[in-house]
């Protein structure tokens, strides 16, 4: 606490971090963290879509998702400043938001805390698992062609020990080496993939430019989620040496989040151009299994899974260790406690995943969720409560924006929902019953459903 006027403290200048990261570790961990495998669906999303509304909405998409996250983070600001505290938790800035907002949301300050927490865990330990089928389902499709057949549980279990050692690293500032070579081994795969693409590129008449609007749903929820990481985007700039250049109009952020959907939109379009109505629903299957090439590109994004792993699992580990289980701990066993329970979260995450394997079909309805909320009606919330005394600006032009947030946020948790109930509806009343993976392929014929999942 200090002496000055709310109006002259600055959070970030009493804002003391351990190990605070760079702009370039923090544009590192936000590009690794948001280009997930999500993008290998991206070419299969825009065949649901039809080129033309795919590149225009993959656009509006990312706009919205960056102008979200720019109103999360100021709003955080704005009440650490009003508080004098250096840093809130996403959490701590709902509950006080609720407060200062309109009456009509004072009474739901706690609940607010406590569905922002849920979700983050919920989410982020959902997506740690999925993380651990994916790399499992790569390493099968190497490993059964070059070696033999084995059940795709037994490489999830094989993952057990890497998985626990690099969950031990303590800090997003210790993960940038290994997300550097990560990203760096992601250029090699993504230009694996686009040989492949260039090499045998089908006619461009093979592309439709507008799809049946009944296949749009599939498009705009892989699009939305693919771009979102709420609870990591949070921790990144919490952890930064300047986190002002973060969440500037052209900052850390806003310069990731930009690679991020160009790439996308190249990777899509050159997709859904060279394989067509054929494209699988992610693109690695329809590289061939008996060349080396297509095996490298493989391992390679198995590789860059493993290091998204640890990046997904921060936040449920920071959300529940800072706000649960650290203060009951003696400050000389800390450390220790720690690692025990991070290890404890990675062993989960496996035995999650071989308990489950298809699990992904539930955990696609609870992401659509837990992001529509997290990364879209939350922050939309949060910005008309800082905004309520102060006001909304000319027309009310910033509630109007928020708005829309919020409304792009219900929109998605919708549409999520019915993509979620149609892919389980269409699972499992197939004739023979067969529950397919993350990683598996999907019908292609004309009139069949078109399942991912993100």
């Amino acid at each position: 606490m200090t002496d000055k006027a709310p109006n002259d403290y600055d959070p970030y200048e009493h804002r003391e971090v351990a190990h605070p990261i760079s702009d370039f570790g923090a544009f590192l961990n936000i590009v690794k963290a948001v280009l997930g495998t999500g993008i290998l669906a991206a070419p299969m999303a825009f065949r649901n879509a039809g080129y033309l509304p795919a590149i225009g909405c993959t656009i509006i998409i990312g706009i919205i998702i960056i102008h979200s996250k720019l109103i999360l983070l100021s709003g955080m600001y704005e009440l650490a400043k009003r508080k004098q505290v250096p840093l809130l938790t996403y959490a701590d800035a709902m509950i006080i938001g609720a407060i200062e907002g309109p009456p009509a949301l004072r009474c739901t300050q706690y609940f607010m805390k406590g569905l922002v927490n849920v979700m983050l865990v919920v989410n982020h330990f959902g997506c740690c698992c999925v993380y651990v089928v994916f790399i499992a389902n790569c390493v099968k499709d190497f490993g059964d062609y070059y070696w033999e057949e084995h059940d795709s549980r037994i490489y999830m279990a094989m993952e057990t020990v890497p998985l626990c050692l690099i969950f031990l690293i303590p800090n997003l500032k210790a993960l940038v080496p290994l997300v550097l070579v990560a990203n760096v081994t992601l250029i090699f795969g993504f230009g694996i993939i686009f040989y492949y693409i260039f090499s045998d590129m089908a006619p461009f008449s093979g592309m439709a430019a507008i799809q049946d609007v009944y296949l749009f749903p599939f498009f705009f929820g892989a699009t939305m989620f693919a771009f979102d990481a709420p609870g990591l985007i949070v921790s990144v700039e919490a952890n930064m040496k300047s986190p002002l250049h973060f969440r500037r109009v052209c900052g850390v952020f806003v310069q990731a989040m930009l690679v991020v959907v160009l790439l996308q939109i190249c990777f899509a379009f050159f997709g859904y151009w060279s394989y067509g109505e054929n494209i699988a629903s992610t693109i690695l299957q329809n590289l061939p299994y008996n060349a080396v090439l297509s095996a490298i590109a493989r391992i390679i994004f198995a590789f860059s899974i493993v290091i998204s792993h640890p990046l997904q699992g921060y936040v449920p580990v920071d959300v529940i260790w800072n706000n649960w289980l650290k203060a009951k701990v003696a400050e000389n066993k800390q450390f220790g406690i720690e690692m025990i329970f991070r290890t404890v979260v990675a062993i989960l995450s496996v035995l999650v995943a071989i308990a489950c394997p298809n699990l992904t079909i539930i955990l696609s309805l609870v992401g659509a969720l837990c992001l529509s909320f997290l990364g879209l009606i939350l922050p939309g919330v949060l910005d008309i409560c800082v905004k309520y005394e102060t006001g909304y600006g000319p027309i009310k032009i910033y509630l109007l924006l928020s708005m829309l947030v919020v409304f792009v946020g219900l929109l998605g948790a919708a549409v999520g929902t019915y993509v979620s109930i149609q892919e389980w509806v269409f699972t499992y009343t197939r004739p023979n019953h067969t529950v397919r993976g993350f990683y598996e392929g999907v019908l292609n014929e004309k009139h069949s459903h078109d399942l991912y999942y993100l």
